[in-house]
């Protein structure tokens, strides 16, 4: 039995020969060069973290996950920053909650501040009911404008919301709605 091949068909054998060595060869450099933020430590959510954010003057902005009672300096440690040393002692030993935000500006200054409300309502961090724009609000599943204006007019009537319950004072929020809306809330603190 005497089979054929065309010129096309040895063509095409070869081309997917010297593809599959390529992509051997890529693959292979590829794996020598790891990537560095992949033994970030800390990295991954688990149960009872604590959710903080990295801004300003580095290259590993971004949210991670810590241990309870972390500081700032295990933060920067985790995020890679090196040099410890040029940040003053006492914000590096400053324990840091869930919702904080830890901002490295020019000079070596770290300041701590709250992550914005986009990011928390983003990481189910609850958002301080006194101190949420209208875009914050509408943010949390649940709300759309009209309940958030009302919360709004509520709260500057009010003075502020004292507890969450008043959410239950709002027309249309009634405790079937409050039980589901509880949870993006708090009153005056970082969770």
């Amino acid at each position: 039995m005497n089979i054929r091949i065309r010129a096309t068909q040895r063509d095409g054998a070869v081309l997917i020969v010297i593809c599959a060595i390529l992509i051997y060869i890529i693959a292979y450099y590829l794996s020598l060069f790891k990537a560095q933020i992949q033994n970030v430590p800390y990295g991954i959510k688990t149960s009872g973290s604590v959710i903080v954010s990295v801004r300003g003057n580095t290259e590993y902005n971004g949210i991670y996950y810590l241990a309870q009672e972390s500081k700032v300096s295990d933060l920067l440690v985790a995020s890679g920053v090196k040099f410890l040393e040029n940040y003053d002692a006492r914000t590096l030993n400053a324990r840091i909650l869930t919702g904080s935000a830890v901002s490295i500006e020019a000079g070596n200054r770290l300041t701590i501040g709250e992550m914005n409300n986009t990011e928390k309502v983003a990481l189910d961090i609850p958002i301080d009911i006194n101190k949420s724009s209208l875009d914050d609000l509408i943010l949390i599943p649940g709300i759309g404008e009209k309940t958030a204006l009302k919360i709004i007019q509520f709260r500057t009537e009010a003075g502020r919301f004292n507890k969450l319950e008043d959410l239950m004072n709002i027309p249309g929020i009634k405790e079937k709605n409050y039980a589901k809306l509880k949870k993006y809330f708090c009153i005056n603190q970082i969770f």
